[in-house]
């Protein structure tokens, strides 16, 4: 864990000396404890990274046919008529393999997709 120096002092294992300000890597919780306790150190917050969950992330809607749909809903209509397509493709990916289309196959994805 991370410990900012606040008082001068020489590291009894290493002979190095520190100084206030500095940010130092402990790996043991005890000498954390000791150093704490004779005030040379002070534990630094880790700020951890929000993890948006399924349900806050917002769900990408593509513009297809004069409608809009998920971009999984897409997806899942592609795979169906034997589109090679996935969840990492970005949308003008996926727009370019609708548009490759031929007049047949543009026909099944509209049926996929509930579109007369």
């Amino acid at each position: 864990m991370k410990v900012k120096v606040i008082s001068v002092f020489r590291d009894k294992f290493t002979g190095k000396y520190y100084t206030p300000g500095e940010v130092i890597e402990v790996s043991e919780e005890s000498r954390v404890l000791d150093m704490e306790s004779r005030r040379l150190v002070e534990r630094v917050e880790v700020k951890t990274p929000e993890v948006k969950t399924t349900e806050e992330k917002k769900e990408v809607k593509i513009s297809l046919f004069e409608k809009e749909f998920e971009k999984k809903t897409l997806i899942e209509a592609l795979k169906s008529i034997g589109v090679q397509a996935s969840g990492n493709m970005k949308e003008e990916t996926l727009l370019g393999k609708v548009a490759e289309l031929d007049a047949e196959s543009t026909a099944k994805l509209k049926e996929a997709l509930s579109i007369e």
